[in-house]
């Protein structure tokens, strides 16, 4: 078994350089490769000077006479920052980490290149419209500028791997939104789990166990196959092995919401946002207030890309969540076992040949590349075994039918996108029409864009391509050889579901349901809970006129309202010794608040995952299904059974016996509630007073090189006690059950966006904007993040100007003062 601690050894470091650096000249050698932040810099392709200033919080503003030396000198001040961060996303999505990290990363490597991002990517740019190719050239060309100016100084995770990074190209830029897309979309997992859980449980358990979600729970816009019980196993494996380097986002969601003017202080609209996402070191965003050409955009950008993906313009403010549609299917494919080559496949009667692909991945410490063979099927790549004879076979005697079955995957992602058109689009959006107009160029990931304008609306939309099914609904895997099932086209962008100034007065998107039945077309969905959209709404609804400050204790808020509905079961729980009286009177007195410092929640907490592992015993095989590569295995069924607790709460308190396979509801009350004593009392110990949720849910935040020896106090910071989980407005999603590494979903950027005065606009990101440990705003943004606090989000000219620190300009070649 590898553990992340072998990760120096497995990547030929030298793991004295790594105690070396934690020594007395650590500063000194941190601090070297800060970048700098004031004078003049040469920066050849300019057409004109451009001015960078630098607030006190290290958010850059960005003033230039062109588009395109706007988004040069993004690039430039992106690679200032975050050139790690932005060499390590493009390795991942290419897979090309296994150069970096050894054998360690092959296999998270094979899952990319058998997907093929790359392929995708390299296709992409060369189906570039005009404009977002200049755009991407000009970024890329600031980026290698600082490269080649900066080769003999860069930062310290360069000189600790001895890795001198390549120029970049738009492939560079392109291949990272599909790495984001793979984290959001996550239903080909879930479907590999229903057929496990019709193979082991039955069809009608299993539709049983399927997560439903309530009538109470908000929406968005007011009204032939037999599977194996292996199905997946290698595919899910080789996904899996990416959880070292990306951790699973199971449990992710996020939160926003506008409400219109008149239910605001200001008498004009108000927008917030929380993308939630794994928390890591440094932040996935990095604020920057860009001014230049047809631009003039503030907000979170993705280093490495051009734009900004949330933010606000001149007229319009906008928000993101994940829309949860399923955009992914897989085919169950017949090969033709007598074809030597094993590319010929059967598609409506007759022999089709799938495309090989050849992809060679370079092992650091390794001197042959390992080929990874790639098929692809007129579905997709094939993303189980994929060659002759290496297929999984699970019985002794050969029988066929447990082999492996061929899946392949089908997915939005795996065609070229025009997602950079989609951006430039909402960064100069002018009103809802153009808003909308943008994002009929928005393909992947699908995406909720909640909306708010100067003028007084507002407003939320879909954005991405969603397929249109010719048959079935995507939730199982189907057979690919009678074309019955395939994709006839995707929703019409113009008709996707909208909402413009609702009666109400308000938008709430949190990955809860977007529609009602009478929407005309079918968008299968994995939805999450309603009950953070359930808790938001109930807040906007207490106070009659919002501001910024009402906002943020929306964001703040950690009371769990499935925590309240446990607790009001608390009289049917027994007790059999004085500890559990006084969990259970804890419990049934717990206000609900899932705040670090709570018994009551801490309580809640352990008899919650007891509850669903209780009342899926039968179904473990699937929903505790261990894959993936020793250390770094993950459970894909919790996912699946989290999603179930609205309705097994309901059977619970409605004492509806039916669904327990002979149990009664008190007998999983009574069973769970034991297990949970017992889990609480061996973790915390018998003085109930002294159980505290933040003993047991807490956040380190980690750099992929903090697991290094000597490295974490340099990169990494934590552990913070917190609060929340998957369902609370504040989310702070830690499992206690996980087979690879720790993982934590928490809000990965928060904003407040007052439409009558862009200087009130507030923001924070979990970390702080640089990159450098060396760096003052390496983490400066940590503590504030945790207690919910804001820096301000200067937009006009004179409030940048009150709060600059720095000021850089970038010169032309030939004006730029060398010295």
């Amino acid at each position: 078994m590898i553990s992340l601690g072998q990760l120096g050894k497995a990547a030929g470091i030298v793991i004295g350089t790594a105690a070396g650096l934690a020594g007395v000249g650590a500063i000194a050698v941190l601090r070297r490769p800060l970048p700098r932040t004031s004078g003049t810099l040469p920066l050849p392709g300019l057409s004109a000077p451009v001015q960078v200033i630098r607030d006190r919080w290290g958010v850059p503003h960005i003033y230039a006479a062109s588009s395109e030396d706007l988004f040069m000198a993004q690039g430039y001040v992106h690679a200032q920052d975050r050139l790690w961060q932005m060499e390590f996303q493009r390795r991942a999505a290419l897979g090309q980490l296994a150069e970096l990290f050894g054998a360690i990363a092959l296999d998270s490597d094979r899952f990319v290149r058998i997907l093929g991002f790359g392929r995708v990517a390299r296709r992409e740019a060369e189906l570039l419209d005009d404009e977002p190719r200049r755009v991407i050239e000009a970024y890329v060309r600031g980026v290698n500028a600082f490269i080649e100016q900066h080769s003999g100084n860069l930062p310290i995770e360069f000189t600790i791997l001895r890795l001198r990074p390549r120029p970049w190209e738009a492939q560079d830029v392109l291949v990272w939104p599909k790495m984001m897309a793979l984290q959001l979309s996550g239903n080909w997992k879930d479907e590999i789990i229903r057929a496990r859980l019709i193979a082991s449980v039955g069809v009608e358990r299993a539709a049983a166990i399927e997560p439903q979600y309530p009538d109470s729970h908000p929406l968005i816009v007011p009204p032939g196959v037999t599977y194996g019980a292996a199905i997946g196993d290698v595919a899910l494996e080789r996904a899996e092995a990416m959880a070292r380097f990306f951790p699973d986002g199971a449990g992710q969601g996020s939160n926003s919401w506008a409400v219109a003017g008149d239910r605001a202080a200001s008498g004009g609209p108000l927008l917030a946002n929380d993308p939630h996402l794994s928390i890591t070191m440094p932040a996935l965003w990095y604020e920057n207030h860009l001014s230049g050409g047809a631009f003039h955009v503030t907000g979170a950008s993705i280093p490495g890309i051009p734009g900004v993906v949330i933010g606000h313009n001149e007229h319009v403010a906008w928000g993101v969540t994940n829309g949860m549609n399923d955009v992914q299917d897989l085919y169950i494919e017949k090969f033709d076992p007598t074809d030597p080559a094993g590319l010929r496949y059967e598609y409506q009667g007759q022999w089709e040949r799938a495309e090989l692909v050849r992809e060679e991945i370079v092992v650091r410490g390794q001197r042959e590349v390992v080929i990874e063979d790639v098929r692809i099927t007129r579905h997709g790549p094939i993303i189980t075994p994929l060659v002759p004879g290496a297929a999984h076979n699970h019985a002794a005697n050969g029988d066929a039918t447990h082999t492996e079955q061929p899946l392949a995957l089908r997915w939005t992602a795996l065609e070229p996108g025009r997602i950079v058109n989609a951006m430039l689009g909402l960064n100069r959006a002018r009103d809802w029409e153009s808003f909308r107009a943008a994002l009929a160029d928005w393909t992947v990931p699908p995406q909720n864009f909640t909306y708010a304008d100067v003028e007084g609306s507002i407003g939320y939309v879909l954005g991405g391509d969603i397929p249109l099914r010719a048959k079935g609904d995507g939730r199982l895997p189907v057979p690919g050889w009678t074309g019955e099932y395939e994709w006839i086209g995707v929703v019409p962008h113009a008709e996707m579901p909208y909402a413009l100034n609702p009666p109400d007065g308000w938008i709430i998107t949190a990955n809860n349901r977007i529609f009602g039945d009478g929407y005309p077309h079918p968008i299968p969905s994995e939805w999450l809970n309603g009950y953070r959209a359930a808790r938001i709404r109930q807040l906007i609804e207490q106070t009659p006129r919002h501001d910024a400050e009402s906002f943020a204790r929306i964001h703040a808020d950690v009371r769990s309202l499935p925590g309240l509905e446990l607790a009001a079961l608390a009289g049917r729980l027994p007790a059999e010794d004085p500890i559990a009286q006084q969990a259970r009177d804890a419990l049934a007195t717990w206000n609900g608040e899932l705040s670090p410092d709570s018994t009551g929640g801490a309580i809640y907490a352990r008899l919650r995952e007891r509850l669903l592992t209780t009342a899926y015993a039968d179904a473990s095989s699937a929903l505790g299904l261990t894959v993936g590569l020793g250390a770094f295995a993950d459970l894909p069924g919790r996912d699946i059974a989290r999603r179930t607790i609205p309705q097994l709460l309901r059977r619970l308190t409605e004492r509806d016996d039916r669904f327990f396979g002979g149990r009664t509801s008190d007998e999983i009350l009574a069973t769970a509630w034991m297990a949970a004593i017992a889990e609480l009392r061996a973790e915390l110990g018998d003085d109930v007073g002294a159980w505290r949720y933040g003993r047991m849910h807490s956040l380190t935040i980690r750099h992929p090189l903090g697991a290094l020896p000597g490295l974490a106090t340099i990169f990494n910071r934590g552990p913070f006690a917190t609060g929340g989980d998957v369902d609370t407005v504040n989310m702070g999603h830690l499992p206690r059950e996980f087979a690879g590494p720790p993982f934590y979903v928490a809000p990965s950027y928060r904003q407040i966006c007052d439409t009558t005065d862009w200087d009130r606009s507030q923001s924070i990101q979990p970390t702080g904007q640089s990159g450098h440990p060396g760096s003052r705003h390496y983490s400066d943004f940590v503590q504030p993040w945790l207690n919910v606090q804001y820096h301000p989000m200067p937009w006009s000219r004179s409030r940048v100007e009150e709060v600059a620190v720095a000021r850089m300009t970038l010169q032309p070649e030939g004006l730029a003062n060398q010295g």
